[in-house]
C-alpha cells in the first residue's frame, strides 16, 4: 500500500517575518530595539531592517528616535474594528456606555476576548475632572483577577467555556474545577456582582453581552475605583444600572440577557 504523498504547503517568508516581528512587540510592554528584535525573532539584524522599515512606512509600529526602540501603534487594532462583527458592536454599545457613564458618574469599558487574553476595543469616561480607565486597545490575560475575564469566560458554550476555565486555572495556579466553579458562580450571578474571591485585582462589576446564540460577544465593566468610598446603596444602584445596559445592548445586537433578580443587594466595594 502506498504511502500517501504530504502536501507541501506554499510558504511566503517574508509575510512570516513581517508577523514575527508583530508578534514579538505585541508581547512586550515596552519597546524594543533592532538588536532586541532580531534575537525575539531569531533573525539577524540585518535579515528584520528592510521589514521594519516597511512596517513603520505602513504605520504598523513607531520609531521612537531617542531609543531607537520600536513600539506597536494602533493600526492593527483600528483594521480590527472595522471587521464588521466589532463595528456593529460598538455601533450598539457606544450610545449605551455614553448613558450608563454619565447615570452612575464612573468610567465604563468593553471587553471582547482575544485569543486566550482579553482586549479592551472601547470606554466611556464621566464628565469628572478626574477618575479611572482602561486604555483602548489594552490586553490583559485571562485570570480570576479581572472580572472582565471571569465574564467573557463564564458564558460562553461549554467546549469553549471549559478551554478558557483550564487558561485561567493555569495562570491562577489553581485547580480546574475550583475554577470552572467560579465561572458557575458568575454566570449563575448573571455577571460579576462579588469582590470577596480573593483574587479581584481591580474591583469592578462586569456583565456578558449576549449574542443569539447565547454566548457572551463582549463584557460590559465598570471598575468601582473613586476618590471617595461608594456606598451600599450607591453599588446596589450601579449594579442595577449595569445590567440594564447589559441587556439593553444584547437586545441590539439580536441576543437576549437575562436579568437576574436578587433578594439581596450587591456587596459594599471593600475599599
Amino acid at each position: 500500500m502506498k504511502k500517501a504523498k504530504k502536501t507541501v504547503q506554499p510558504g511566503a517568508p517574508a509575510l512570516e517575518k513581517g508577523l514575527d516581528l508583530l508578534e514579538a512587540l505585541a508581547a512586550e510592554s515596552r519597546g524594543l530595539n533592532q538588536k532586541q528584535l532580531a534575537e525575539r525573532v531569531g533573525r539577524s539584524v540585518g535579515e528584520i531592517f528592510r521589514m521594519l522599515v516597511a512596517l513603520e512606512r505602513r504605520g504598523y509600529v513607531t520609531r521612537d528616535p531617542a531609543t531607537a526602540e520600536y513600539t506597536l501603534t494602533l493600526q492593527l487594532f483600528r483594521i480590527a474594528s472595522q471587521f464588521p462583527p466589532t463595528e456593529r458592536l460598538l455601533q450598539a454599545a457606544l450610545p449605551v456606555m455614553e448613558q450608563l457613564a454619565a447615570r452612575v458618574q464612573l468610567s465604563c469599558h468593553l471587553t471582547v476576548l482575544h485569543g486566550e487574553q482579553f482586549m479592551v476595543i472601547a470606554r466611556m469616561e464621566p464628565e469628572w475632572l478626574m477618575g479611572w480607565s482602561v486604555k483602548v486597545g489594552a490586553v490583559f490575560p485571562l485570570t480570576q483577577q479581572y472580572a472582565s475575564a471571569k465574564v467573557l469566560a463564564a458564558f460562553q458554550l461549554k467546549s469553549r467555556r471549559d478551554e478558557l476555565a483550564s487558561v485561567m486555572a493555569d495562570y491562577d495556579r489553581i485547580s480546574s474545577k475550583k475554577a470552572i466553579a467560579a465561572l458557575d458562580r458568575i454566570s449563575a450571578e448573571g455577571g460579576n456582582f462579588s469582590n470577596d474571591d480573593g483574587y479581584t485585582r481591580i474591583l469592578a462589576y462586569s456583565c456578558p453581552i449576549v449574542e443569539a446564540s447565547g454566548r457572551a460577544a463582549a463584557a460590559l465593566t465598570v471598575p468601582l475605583v473613586r476618590q471617595d468610598k461608594i456606598p451600599a446603596h450607591e453599588a446596589a444602584n450601579i449594579a442595577s444600572e449595569l445590567r440594564q445596559a447589559a441587556k439593553a445592548v444584547s437586545e441590539k445586537i439580536g441576543g437576549a440577557l437575562k436579568v437576574p433578580s436578587f433578594r439581596h443587594r450587591p456587596p459594599t466595594p471593600r475599599r
